[in-house]
């Protein structure tokens, strides 16, 4: 007679050490975006409380327009009636829940000055601040490993010293100067071009200089951390063995130098991704470019909440994406990176 298997035949064992490099990868994904979440909240809580208990009103800002055609009786009620409209008289977690249960359905709000969508205007002007970042992220990258290695094989020399001190002379200028500057020198001293303002596309002339400026500032942190990274690299033993058995140089740096150094210079960009989206604000004023920057800027001169949470909202994201990326790219480079 045929015993009955027991309960336990039927239970899976799971299978005993490390975990394969996807599903590690695919866990160590969730575990960053679940710190992600909170984080991403957080900013936005702290920055709705300082705009709260900030003391400037954007709707009393956005009166002073018409000051001398209101008397003062009808201007408080002009003020009362728009701040009634927008909740602002309304208790802080009131307004707030009711902000992230707007932006839970898609729903930015309207801005208080020129009574716009807010995500509309993310939504137009944010693929040009995108396109112009990342051109000016691949531009210092292009531009900033290479002159890294270089500064870096010719240690100790008058090139070494005059690409960090060059480059390094572009990171104490800030962008809202070194554009006019710039601009000076390629318009009117070189006769090389036209101002260029406006927005055709990426891929015209008139870009160059927005892209160019918005790679200068970056640069040097990219060029002395190349140079850092390549000649800790360049000391390592495997290194000297294939320079003994008479490797071009070339070849040792693409094939042994340059991935193993692109790992921190690979951190050092996705704080690039942050200082770009400073830099494009100013760029957007200079240039008379309709992007993301315009917006910002609009926002908190006129301290627009709605405007202010929504550029807020994006640029987390974005910073929150960019380290994200920065971290999933490590074991790429090098396969040895313990995933944890």
């Amino acid at each position: 007679m045929r015993s009955e298997p027991s309960r336990s035949s039927f239970v899976f064992a799971l299978p005993s050490g490390p975990l394969p490099r996807t599903v590690e990868m695919f866990v160590y994904t969730l575990k960053r975006l679940a710190v992600a979440v909170p984080t991403f909240f957080a900013v936005l809580l702290i920055t709705f409380t300082l705009t709260v208990v900030s003391p400037f009103d954007p709707v009393e800002m956005m009166m002073t327009q018409f000051e001398g055609t209101l008397d003062t009786l009808a201007k408080e009620e002009v003020i009362e009636k728009i701040r009634d409209q927008y909740g602002l008289n309304d208790t802080y977690w009131v307004q707030f829940t009711r902000w992230i249960g707007r932006l839970l359905q898609g729903d930015l709000g309207i801005s208080i000055n020129g009574q716009r969508n807010v995500l509309r205007m993310i939504v137009k002007t944010f693929p040009i601040s995108f396109q112009l970042g990342l051109a000016g992220a691949v531009v210092t990258t292009i531009l900033g490993i290479p002159l890294g290695c270089i500064a870096a094989l010719k240690q100790n020399t008058w090139i070494d010293y005059t690409i960090v001190g060059g480059t390094l002379g572009f990171r104490t200028v800030p962008v809202f100067v070194l554009a006019p500057l710039l601009l000076v020198l390629f318009v009117l001293v070189l006769d090389i071009m036209r101002v260029p303002r406006g927005w055709d596309g990426l891929f015209q002339t008139k870009v160059i200089l927005p892209v160019f400026i918005l790679a200068l500032g970056p640069l040097p942190v990219v060029v002395r951390q190349t140079r850092a990274a390549v000649l800790e690299v360049f000391s390592m033993d495997y290194v000297r063995t294939a320079k003994m058995k008479g490797l071009e140089m070339w070849r040792i740096i693409i094939r042994h130098i340059l991935r193993n150094a692109l790992i921190p210079v690979v951190t050092t960009l996705g704080f690039v991704a942050e200082g770009l989206i400073v830099g494009s604000i100013f760029l957007d004023s200079i240039f008379a470019i309709p992007g993301f920057g315009g917006v910002a800027e609009a926002g908190f001169r006129g301290f627009d909440y709605p405007v202010i949470m929504g550029v807020t909202m994006v640029s987390a994201v974005m910073i929150i994406l960019t380290n994200l990326i920065v971290d999933l790219v490590y074991p790429f480079l090098d396969p040895r990176i313990k995933i944890e």
